[in-house]
C-alpha cells in the first residue's frame, strides 16, 4: 500500500519571510482588516533529518508562487552525492492553497503531473486540509485520503508559541499533531509539526512502530 503524509514541509515542509514583516493594509472604516497570509510565497531553507537521534540527510526546501494564483509550489531537493554536484538530486514538488476555512495540500502524484502545467491543472487534482481555520487550541478534524485508503486525524495543540532551531528563533508558531491509519482503523505513523506563520514547516517529527524520524531547519539561506 502506498503512504502519504501531506504537509508543507517534507515532502516538506519553508519559506524565509520574516514573522511579523509584510505590506501594511490601509484601514477602511467599517470594514475589518484580513489577517496577512499564513503560507509564505518565497524562500530557500536547509533542513537537517534525524533517524534516532543520528545525523542522516542533509536538504533544501524552496518556496515560490505559483503564476496567476494563490498555490504556492514546495520543492525538496536532496543531494545524492556531492553537494557540489548540480546534477545529482532528486527533486520533489508538493503544492498548497490557503483558503478561508485553512491550508490545503494537493495529491498531486508525479506519474499524472502533466509536463507543460500551470494552475489550473494542480488544481484538478484532491486536495485535503492540513491546518484548519480559525486556528484554535484543541480543535480536531479528520481528513480521508482516498487514492491512499488512509485517515489523518489533525490536532492542534498549541498556537502562538516560540519555538527555538538552530536556523532562529520563531514566534507565533502553531504546532499541529497528526496520526494516520488505515481503513481498518491501525495506525500507520503519528507525530507533530511545528508552523511558523508567512515562514513554513519547521520541524517535523514522525514515530512509526520502530522508528523516529526528525526534521530540523537549521539554516536559512535567502530571505
Amino acid at each position: 500500500m502506498r503512504n502519504v503524509l501531506i504537509i508543507l514541509f517534507i515532502s516538506i515542509l519553508i519559506s524565509a519571510i520574516p514573522i511579523g514583516c509584510g505590506t501594511a493594509i490601509e484601514s477602511v472604516p467599517g470594514k475589518a482588516e484580513e489577517p496577512p497570509p499564513l503560507l509564505p510565497s518565497s524562500g530557500d531553507y536547509t533542513f537537517q533529518r534525524y533517524i534516532e537521534d543520528k545525523e542522516h540527510t542533509e536538504y533544501r526546501v524552496l518556496y515560490s508562487k505559483v503564476p496567476d494564483s494563490n498555490i504556492v509550489q514546495v520543492k525538496t531537493v536532496v543531494h545524492l552525492g556531492s553537494e557540489d554536484s548540480s546534477t545529482d538530486t532528486s527533486e520533489t514538488i508538493n503544492f498548497y492553497e490557503e483558503k478561508k476555512d485553512g491550508i490545503y495540500g494537493y495529491i498531486v502524484l508525479s506519474e499524472d503531473f502533466p509536463s507543460e502545467w500551470g494552475a489550473d491543472d494542480i488544481k484538478k487534482f484532491p486536495k485535503t486540509k492540513i491546518i484548519a481555520y480559525p486556528l484554535e487550541k484543541s480543535k480536531r478534524w479528520t481528513e480521508t485520503i482516498e487514492d491512499f485508503d488512509l485517515d489523518i486525524a489533525y490536532h492542534i495543540r498549541e498556537t502562538e508559541v516560540e519555538i527555538e532551531t538552530p536556523a532562529d528563533t520563531f514566534k507565533d508558531c502553531i504546532i499541529i499533531d497528526f496520526e494516520e491509519k488505515d481503513q481498518d482503523g491501525n495506525t500507520l505513523r503519528k507525530g507533530s509539526s511545528v508552523f511558523a506563520p508567512q515562514v513554513g514547516w519547521i520541524r517535523h517529527e514522525i514515530k512509526e512502530e520502530v522508528l523516529k524520524d526528525i526534521h530540523k531547519l537549521i539554516k536559512i539561506n535567502e530571505r
